[in-house]
């Protein structure tokens, strides 16, 4: 069984126990399908119920939860389900867990390995870190990344004129 994290306790709302969390997944899920969540490890279990939105959060209700100050405890965690309860991605969409360790190539030369999918808003960027030690954020986009081989666990960079200057 391997876990996927699907969002991010990032605050409660509310006396009630409801929890804010910031998604992982493009699209709302519907959490009968994802229950039950787990953390990191799968050593806790929620049953989850949306309950709403709050600008880029879900509202999430879990069975147990009540009050505003056992929900405060979990502020800060991840929040996981089984692979086989998401859906398939679509033809070039990824989760960021299969882009994490993936090879990256430039010219068919070993160039580094895929360490953290980052999101600040404005996109998915690749932390990469080359075969020369050095670590480069760069926007995962079809023009710098046009080839991206999940079964065969690698992806091809093609660097911006700009990027290039500043690799040594």
């Amino acid at each position: 069984m391997s876990l996927i994290a699907v969002g991010q306790i990032v605050n409660v709302h509310g006396i009630k126990g409801v929890m804010k969390v910031k998604p992982y997944l493009v699209n709302t899920p519907d959490f009968k399908g994802l229950n039950p969540l787990t953390d990191k490890d799968g050593k806790k279990h929620f049953e989850a119920t949306l309950v709403g939105h709050q600008k880029d959060c879900w509202l999430v209700a879990m069975k147990g939860i009540t009050d505003r100050t056992t929900a405060e405890n979990f502020k800060g965690l991840e929040l996981y389900t089984e692979r086989e309860k998401l859906p398939q991605t679509k033809e070039n969409e990824f989760y960021h867990c299969d882009l994490v360790g993936l090879s990256v190539y430039q010219d068919n030369n070993e160039f580094g390995k895929v360490l953290r999918v980052l999101n600040y808003g404005a996109g998915d960027i690749l932390q990469i870190k080359t075969v020369q030690g050095q670590t480069l954020e760069l926007s995962f986009t079809k023009a710098n990344f046009p080839m991206v081989d999940i079964a065969n666990r690698k992806i091809q960079i093609v660097l911006p004129e700009d990027v290039k200057g500043r690799l040594k």
